[in-house]
């Protein structure tokens, strides 16, 4: 039995929250708390007890969290934790069994004074709601599997891969003095900077042959001569956003600021080294593929170099956006072999249309086709014969894609299906007077409300975007029928907290995912948002009636999880051969990330309740 001792407790103050927390709610909390003893293997906690009465910290020791089902342990609480945060806010029983691994010393403070300092303190309220943040920080800690022990990876900030300071010049400083400095360093750019060290701009070896082409005089200010960067992150910024940053602009260099003051550069070598491996340069190879053969080719080493940068730290939503990346190009290069050099004519104004999670760009290596294709011409007999020609070139395209691994949609969602190939009016017509205007399709618009332009006149499909996000959000038939498609995915959590698997213990992930995307898509039509990825979504979101940033930053971690999961189960089946789905065994997950999932999950029903409530 636990035995009691004299109340001292000043070490809290080393632990958050409480660090943060007035004075007065420090003594608020801790008045009526007690200091008791436990011996190893003794039970502080269970479901049996009932509903939790108190909030309970360690102070010394440790406690094991164990499954009520399997008895094993899945996280470890040291001091400075507390728990179970969840039961009390839910005014619920536990749904672990809690117990002292060693002497274990906990502090007790009733479940009156919880709420009370709860509703009070605004840095203990935020440490309550957002300890889903805490374990994937805890989680991203620990370094990738096979990694541990071997130095940086790309999951190092950037401030512990910036090798030496910058080497700057004022902006006044001439030509000549820039190219001395640049040889006596030994060096192929220099960063402009002000005296308070604010960036102001690069020069590079690049910008010096332009200007010899211009035959620019030897003393020209290089204010007048660098270029503004457009690679800027930082100096907590991974290295694996650094790498995708660096092939979305085709740079070479990242400049680390702090606000707008310089801290460091990193280099496309500095990265090289972290990685071994080198997109741009796959980038530049698929630009000038001449054959769906070749293109495929490409796609393969690509998807396999991108798989290795993310079983090495690149996170989730850095590797989607990659995939995303390399898919655009991807179309860009097909839509110029097949459509563009098919001799429509110069009148002729073309978009190939992304939807769904390629619009979001957020696609894992199961994601198929979900595209179209829009088109306008001034002239309505040239505008119906191209209606004509155009679906058979749109089938050629996404003939191509499903060669090059993405898959085609069994829904027929794509630009070679007569449907999804139409001019700019027919496709309002479709979204306004078909899907809008009938209830049993309404809640298929969703995947439409993604759309993104992925090649060609980009005008047209902000334009036809701007009118469906309009419509929609204005429809309460389609906002309810939105409302009941993020309703339908139920959450695989059972009433006690224990993960649903089926048969085989394997849990399918892209459900999860999609209560959370759906959830996304909701809140932009709320908020009038048009970003396109879900994370920044849910940012617009924070401000909408009971959201505050915590729960929308909860929310976007919740699927950035799922969809680390998605990936890390996607690579194990292709590098052992196996067909690609989202059917996790729930025995590859560690204690932790067991842990996370149930938590990311019971985000999901939290988010759902949110979304009953509000959404008209």
């Amino acid at each position: 039995m636990p035995t009691r001792s004299t109340p001292v407790w000043p070490e809290l103050l080393r632990h958050e929250p409480f660090a943060q927390m007035s004075s007065e709610h420090q003594d608020r909390l801790l008045a009526n708390a007690r200091r008791l003893h436990y011996r190893r293997g003794d039970t502080v906690l269970s479901p049996a007890q009932g509903p939790a009465e108190r909030l309970l910290i360690v102070l010394s020791g440790q406690v094991s969290a164990e499954d009520m089902q399997t008895g094993e342990t899945f996280v470890e609480l040291l001091p400075g934790e507390m728990f179970p945060l969840g039961a009390l806010t839910s005014r619920r029983a536990v749904t672990n069994h809690y117990r002292a691994v060693g002497d274990l010393s906990l502090l007790h403070v009733p479940e009156a004074d919880f709420h009370a300092v709860l509703a009070d303190s605004a840095p203990f309220q935020q440490f309550c709601a957002q300890r889903l943040a805490h374990l994937l920080s805890r989680s991203r800690q620990q370094p990738p599997p096979g990694l541990a022990g071997q130095g940086m990876s790309l999951h190092t900030p950037l401030s512990g891969i910036i090798r030496r300071p910058p080497v700057t010049c004022r902006p006044d400083a001439p030509l000549r003095q820039v190219l001395a400095v640049m040889q006596q360093e030994n060096i192929g750019s220099t960063v402009i900077t002000s005296p308070e060290q604010r960036l102001l701009g690069i020069f590079t070896l690049r910008d010096l042959l332009a200007a010899h082409l211009k035959h620019v005089d030897d003393n020209t200010p290089v204010d007048r001569l660098m270029r503004k960067p457009a690679s800027i992150l930082p100096p907590d910024a991974l290295a694996s956003e650094a790498i995708l940053l660096l092939a979305q602009t085709g740079e070479r260099h990242v400049m680390v600021c702090d606000g707008p003051h310089l801290v460091g550069l990193v280099t496309e070598h500095d990265l090289y080294r972290l990685s071994r491996l080198d997109l741009k340069e796959l980038l530049v190879r698929l630009a000038q593929c001449d054959s769906t053969a070749a293109l495929a080719g490409v796609a393969t080493t690509f998807r396999r170099q991108a798989l290795q940068l993310f079983r090495q730290g690149m996170e989730a939503d850095a590797a989607t956006r990659l995939f995303s990346l390399f898919n655009d190009q991807l179309v860009q290069r097909l839509c110029q072999l097949h459509i563009a050099d098919a001799g429509l004519g110069d009148d002729v104004s073309l978009t190939w249309l992304q939807f769904g999670s390629h619009g979001r760009q957020e696609p894992t290596l199961t994601a198929d086709q979900d595209n179209g294709l829009l088109f306008s011409a001034r002239d309505p007999l040239r505008q119906q014969e191209i209606g004509q020609r155009l679906p058979a070139l749109g089938q050629a395209v996404c003939s191509a894609l499903s060669v090059c691994g993405i898959p085609l949609c069994r829904n027929g969602i794509m630009a070679g299906n007569p449907t999804h190939c139409l001019s700019a009016e027919d496709w309002q017509d479709t979204f306004l007077n078909n899907l809008m205007a009938d209830p049993a399709s309404a809640g298929h618009i969703g995947l439409y409300l993604d759309m993104r332009a992925g090649w060609g006149d980009r005008a047209p499909a902000s334009a036809l975007a701007d009118t469906l996000h309009r419509h929609a959000s204005a429809n309460p038939m389609v906002m309810k029928a939105l409302l009941a498609s993020a309703l339908r995915q139920v959450p695989p959590l059972s009433w006690s907290g224990r993960l649903l698997a089926d048969d085989d213990s394997r849990l399918d992930l892209k459900p999860a995912a999609q209560i959370f995307v759906d959830g996304a898509r909701l809140m932009a039509l709320m908020t009038g948002s048009r970003a396109s990825r879900s994370a920044d979504r849910f940012s617009d979101a924070a401000s909408l009636p009971g959201m505050g940033e915590g729960d929308a930053r909860a929310y976007a971690d919740s699927l950035q999880f799922l969809q680390s999961l998605r990936l890390r189960h996607q690579q194990g089946s292709l590098e052992a051969g196996l067909p690609l789905d989202n059917l996790l065994p729930l025995e590859q997950l560690s204690p932790l990330d067991y842990r996370i999932l149930k938590e990311t999950l019971r985000q999901g029903r939290k988010l759902q309740q949110w979304l009953a409530r509000h959404v008209a």
